[in-house]
């Protein structure tokens, strides 16, 4: 029975669990993102374009919650180090209130909004789905207490049903004809069915209430957060509207896919990592003689998938975009690859951010995402008028000139030297260029011999093959692990 005296904790159930934190948090990503992937298959060639193009407007207004207000507030009441049961309810109220608010807004807004962009369908669409931001907002508290305890199980279960259920209503509506509303509708069942589930898996009274001394509290670790996720959610959305308004919907489709390329590599190689790195790096506040280790072993692991998929995919992109899509997507083509390569310094801004975070540092990491988005916002201001290639291209260099606000900030607070930054990483990238430079040399011997599909094919299967053998040659230590479940090499 729930306890309405106790601090809400995580379901018994999910105590159970085997599995570690970071294998649920990659399970869920994996999941979400590979059906994702698929459903996307279906749909683009079906919807074109436009359709994705239209969606990603409506999300440049209504992601706020999802990008900003659940994740402070979650990271808030996970920081809390004595919480109770009010913590929880006053977070739940404040999020309902201003996620209220803004979707108020947009629904008042919405003809002015479609006026704007020239695109008249706009404004129904924007209507429909302004109830998503207080949906979202009710996440937060069964968000936190699961992670507080370290049991992403429910986390992980809540991706995997919502993403479904979503993804089928949406695949459903798409093969019925239904155009851009298909994508309207997986949005909606998917953002239901994902508050739902994690309200009845984790064991948390749901409560509306409000303390001024507990809001207080949370306020001190949620404002840098806040402040962090503001900075990240507009060099994400503030770029799409610029593009919207000068290149229209149809190039701001070819850009969300790339962009969901891009997210693809993201979430999966780095934010389960991330996840688990940014609660475990607390162990080392008040003792830091392990954190430089921590963290070399932590960005080792993040560009041991990272880079490959990053390089990997770039140099199969063509090949892939011929065997998956129609002649209406060929121009995002580049762009995909550009936007590709451009998230390989990610690796250093996740793995530095989750140390910074563990240090509870969580204003550095608001000043970096500050600075991360002026500039962002400032390159595509310049460049978007030049065409979405060139716009693009000006977007993936971004993150590899400001990584070294990351790095300095962890070297001056965290006494981490540049240079063991740079050295972490350097092993497993050598790896995958190394693999990708093969990997298209043997795209550039057999295109025109033999059919898309099958080259597709080879051309991954000599990827895996040939950066599998380089790890082994190159970081024998990480390949290790691997090997002895494999059976090749005695525990």
């Amino acid at each position: 029975m729930k306890s309405a005296d106790n601090p809400p904790t995580a379901g018994a159930a999910t105590r159970a669990s085997a599995l570690s934190p970071a294998t649920w948090v990659a399970a869920q990503n994996i999941f979400a993102q590979g059906f994702g992937l698929l459903l996307f298959a279906v749909q683009a060639p079906l919807l074109g374009p436009r359709a994705f193009g239209l969606i990603t407007l409506v999300m440049v207004f209504l992601g706020f919650c999802e990008w900003v207000l659940e994740i402070a507030s979650t990271d808030a009441l996970v920081s809390v180090r004595n919480i109770d049961a009010q913590h929880y309810s006053t977070m739940t109220t404040a999020n309902a209130l201003f996620a209220a608010t803004l979707g108020v807004a947009v629904f008042a807004f919405a003809h002015p909004i479609a006026n704007l962009f020239r695109e008249p369908e706009l404004a129904e669409i924007l209507r429909w789905m302004s109830a998503l931001p207080l949906i979202t907002a009710l996440a937060s508290a069964p968000n936190a207490a699961s992670r507080r305890e370290m049991q992403f199980k429910p986390l992980a279960i809540r991706v995997l049903a919502s993403t479904l259920a979503g993804g089928i209503v949406g695949l459903l509506l798409t093969v019925m004809h239904f155009g851009v509303w298909a994508l309207v509708w997986q949005a909606m069942v998917q953002r239901i069915v994902n508050v739902s589930v994690l309200w009845r898996l984790v064991d948390v009274p749901f409560r509306i209430g409000f303390s001024r001394p507990h809001f207080l509290e949370l306020w001190r670790y949620a404002a840098p957060m806040m402040i962090s996720q503001t900075m990240s959610w507009s060099a994400s959305q503030i770029p799409r509207f610029i593009l919207g308004l000068f290149l229209g919907a149809g190039e701001l489709g070819l850009f969300s896919l790339a962009s969901r390329i891009h997210e693809i590599v993201l979430q999966v190689a780095l934010s389960p990592a991330f996840a688990v790195a940014r609660i475990r790096m607390r162990d080392y506040i008040d003792d830091r003689a392990g954190l430089p280790a921590a963290m070399n072993q932590l960005l080792r692991q993040m560009g041991l998938l990272c880079f490959p998929l990053c390089i990997g995919c770039a140099a199969v992109m063509p090949v892939l975009f011929k065997v998956w899509l129609d002649a209406r997507w060929s121009g995002g083509v580049v762009v995909a690859q550009l936007l590709l390569l451009g998230a390989m310094p990610y690796v250093a801004h996740y793995g530095l951010s989750a140390v910074l975070l563990g240090m509870n540092r969580q204003s550095l990491v608001a000043v970096n995402s500050t600075v991360q988005t002026f500039a962002t916002i400032v390159v595509v201001f310049v460049f978007a008028p030049l065409g979405l290639t060139a716009a693009t291209a000006a977007i993936a260099l971004r993150p590899l000139v400001t990584a070294a606000i990351p790095i300095a900030f962890a070297q001056r607070h965290c006494g981490i030297p540049a240079r063991s930054v740079i050295r972490a990483q350097a092993p497993v990238f050598c790896a995958a260029l190394l693999m990708g430079l093969g990997v298209y040399a043997l795209e550039w011997s057999l295109a025109g011999r033999v059919a898309p599909a099958i080259l597709l094919t080879a051309l991954i299967a000599a990827g895996v093959a040939i950066y599998a053998g380089l790890i082994v040659l190159l970081v024998p230590e990480l390949a290790a692990p691997y090997l002895v479940r494999l059976g090749l090499r005695p525990a």
